[in-house]
């Protein structure tokens, strides 16, 4: 039996300020709900905006792992070497931190950049953080959805770009989060617009339908 919550993206507590825009997800930052702490293995989703040449500022993660995907413009990561990446639009980028990971990120100089922000933490029983590493992908979603093992076991993340009208069934899990990052969700399943959230609890079919524009899909599931 399933259990389907809809986050609208107009519902989401925003962060504002120095040339970032971040809608939350989940409790983060000053934006602290008791209730909204996790959902599965998820403990943050934020939808950002920087603007050109815009920086998150220097900082360390450890014992996360950090999906970004990469929707509009191009972001530039800098590593703890120093070393400068340029992920353009259409790259998933994985920080596994481990042990320790210090790094910036900030939007290409040319224009801004809108990516999805994605955190997971180990489970209790996990093997300790081990070395980090950082890794970029670009999937061909007109191929079909792309999926990606997390190091946390029965964790995945799923990108999935559906044509108008097609339907689609992610993976069973015991949580299931997808997010609506371009078109929208037809009639004939959950309805949501992009930048809308579905939070679905428990085991079960759950199937998809693209609007008539279409739709793009990051889906995290945690078995």
């Amino acid at each position: 039996m399933t259990t389907l919550r809809r986050l609208l993206r107009s519902d989401r507590p925003v962060s504002e300020g120095e040339g970032v825009c971040s809608r939350h997800g989940l409790s983060f930052g000053a934006h602290y709900d008791p209730e909204r702490t996790s959902f599965g293995a998820l403990v943050a989703h934020n939808d950002d905006v920087l603007g050109a040449g815009v920086a998150y500022g220097a900082h360390e993660h450890r014992d996360v792992e950090i999906l970004a995907w990469v929707l509009d413009g191009a972001m530039v990561h800098t590593g703890p070497d120093g070393h400068e990446t340029r992920v353009p639009a259409g790259t998933l980028q994985h920080l596994v931190a481990g042990t320790g990971w210090h790094h910036d990120e900030r939007a290409a100089d040319e224009g801004p950049v809108h990516l999805l922000q994605l955190w997971v933490t180990p489970g209790l029983d996990d093997p300790p953080a081990g070395e980090p590493s950082l890794t970029h992908h670009r999937p061909d979603l007109d191929a079909g959805p792309f999926t990606l093992d997390l190091r946390r076991p029965g964790v995945t993340v799923t990108l999935a770009r559906l044509g108008a009208g097609e339907r689609w069934a992610p993976a069973d899990g015991a949580f299931r989060h997808v997010h609506v990052a371009r078109g929208a969700l037809g009639e004939a399943s959950p309805t949501a617009e992009a930048g809308d959230s579905l939070e679905i609890a428990g085991t079960g079919p759950v199937t998809l339908e693209a609007g008539p524009d279409g739709a793009e899909l990051v889906v995290v599931t945690t078995a």
